[in-house]
């Protein structure tokens, strides 16, 4: 008898078994993996659709617009404080001052033509932009003097109060904006329904001025 050739056969028949256990453990290893996945894909699917059933689309746009704002300018004022040393309740007051100018603008073009469209950016695929409503509502001014001329008259306060470190009269001034930005805020989501992009904008750099002004 030929032991030598018998013995490999034997160790091919041993080894068989065991490729086929690894084969199977690797297919179980895989298919929980995709379970695993599939599960997650589930659970998120479910939860967007839990808030979408019980969060309205303006409001859920609105923090998904202010979270983004806040965020954006957050990074540049910091990028630009690291970098260049520049204060960032300036940095802020001078997008302030360029929304609140651009409000100006916007108010003006609608009183002479309400047919007017705002130039907007669909890029954020915003649904509920409608700068226009806003602007044309009854709570866009007070005492007939528009919200945006009184945010020119903040954003040239608040950075020359800082500068000549009238600290006890700037942090009253911008507690101020952001409770007045918050209650229209409000009235754009829940009263006029649309948003306004540069209202929300405005809303984040006087929260952003705020806290920076308390630290």
């Amino acid at each position: 008898m030929n032991m030598p050739a018998i013995m490999p056969r034997a160790a091919s028949r041993l080894k068989l078994p065991s490729a086929i256990s690894l084969n199977v453990r690797q297919r179980e290893v895989r298919r929980q993996l995709i379970y695993n996945r599939v599960r997650k894909v589930a659970a998120s699917n479910s939860l967007r659709r839990f808030l979408a059933d019980r969060i309205p689309a303006v409001p859920a746009e609105f923090l998904k617009l202010l979270a983004g704002s806040l965020l954006g300018y957050w990074i540049v004022v910091s990028l630009l404080a690291h970098f260049f040393h520049f204060n960032p309740v300036y940095t802020l007051s001078a997008f302030g001052l360029l929304y609140s100018i651009q409000a100006v603008y916007y108010k003006y073009r609608l009183a002479k033509d309400p047919s007017y469209r705002i130039p907007r950016c669909r890029c954020a695929g915003r649904r509920n932009d409608n700068a226009e409503a806003v602007l044309q509502s009854r709570e866009s001014a007070i005492f007939g003097i528009p919200n945006a001329v009184l945010g020119i008259v903040l954003y040239v306060a608040l950075p020359l109060s800082v500068y000549r470190q009238f600290t006890q009269a700037a942090l009253p001034l911008a507690a101020i904006a952001v409770l007045v930005s918050l209650y229209l805020g409000y009235v754009m989501v829940f009263r006029i329904r649309n948003l306004c992009i540069n209202c929300i904008n405005v809303l984040a750099l006087n929260g952003l001025i705020l806290w920076w002004l308390v630290r």
